[in-house]
C-alpha cells in the first residue's frame, strides 16, 4: 500500500522551496561577510556553490514532486527553520563570544556549543533534510543525495579536521570540552 495515500495531500509549494533558498544563502553570506573571522575553506566553496545552492533551486524546476503530504511539509518546514536557527544562532553566539577582549585565546563551550561541539554542522544536518523533505516529500528522488553526503562530509571530514585544530589551539580546555559535550547530535554523539 501507497504510504502516501494514508496522509492528507497538497500541491508542493515551489514558494517554501524559494523562502528555503533565499534564506539559505542570505545566513551564508550574512556568516562569511559578519560572522565568521575566517575566509570559508577550500572543500566549503565547490560543495555550497556548485552543489548544494544550485540543487535548491534546480529541484524547484525538475527535482519536486507534484503532490507532497501536509504533515512531512510542516516537518520539513519545523527541521529547516530549526536547523537554520540552530546554525545561525550558534554562529552568532560564537561572534559574540570572540568579540569580548576578555575571551581571547579562550576556546567557546557556552550556549549551544554546550550542547554539541559542532552546533553549525548540526543544525545545517537539520536544515539540508528539512529542504530534502519540501523538495521530494518521502519519495525516492535524486534530492536524497544531500543528507547522507552533507552528513557524511561532516562527519568524517570536517569535524576531525576541526577537532585536531581545536586540541592544538586550545590544550588545556579542549580534553575537558570534548570528554563532556557532544561531538555532533546533542546528547547523542
Amino acid at each position: 500500500m501507497d504510504s502516501r495515500r494514508l496522509m492528507p495531500a497538497i500541491e508542493c509549494n515551489d514558494q517554501t522551496l524559494l523562502v528555503f533558498g533565499v534564506v539559505y544563502v542570505a545566513r551564508l553570506y550574512f556568516a562569511m561577510l559578519v560572522l565568521w573571522s575566517r575566509p570559508p575553506d577550500w572543500h566549503e566553496i565547490p560543495i555550497v556553490y556548485v552543489f548544494f545552492i544550485p540543487s535548491i533551486f534546480y529541484t524547484m524546476v525538475r527535482g519536486k514532486i507534484d503532490e507532497c503530504s501536509a504533515p512531512v511539509t510542516a516537518v520539513a518546514i519545523f527541521l529547516y527553520v530549526v536547523g537554520s536557527g540552530f546554525s545561525t544562532i550558534g554562529e552568532y553566539q560564537r561572534y559574540v563570544f570572540k568579540k569580548q577582549p576578555a575571551n581571547k585565546g579562550k576556546l567557546m563551550t557556552g550556549g549551544l556549543w554546550s550542547l554539541t561541539m559542532h552546533a553549525n554542522y548540526f543544525g545545517d544536518t537539520l536544515l539540508f533534510t528539512g529542504w530534502t523533505l519540501a523538495s521530494s516529500g518521502l519519495a525516492v528522488s535524486w534530492t536524497w543525495w544531500a543528507v547522507p553526503v552533507m552528513t557524511a562530509l561532516f562527519v568524517f571530514m570536517h569535524i576531525p579536521g576541526l577537532d585536531e585544530y581545536l586540541a592544538d589551539r586550545y590544550p588545556k580546555e579542549f580534553p575537558k570540552y570534548a570528554a563532556t559535550t557532544a561531538k555532533f547530535v546533542p546528547f547523542v554523539y
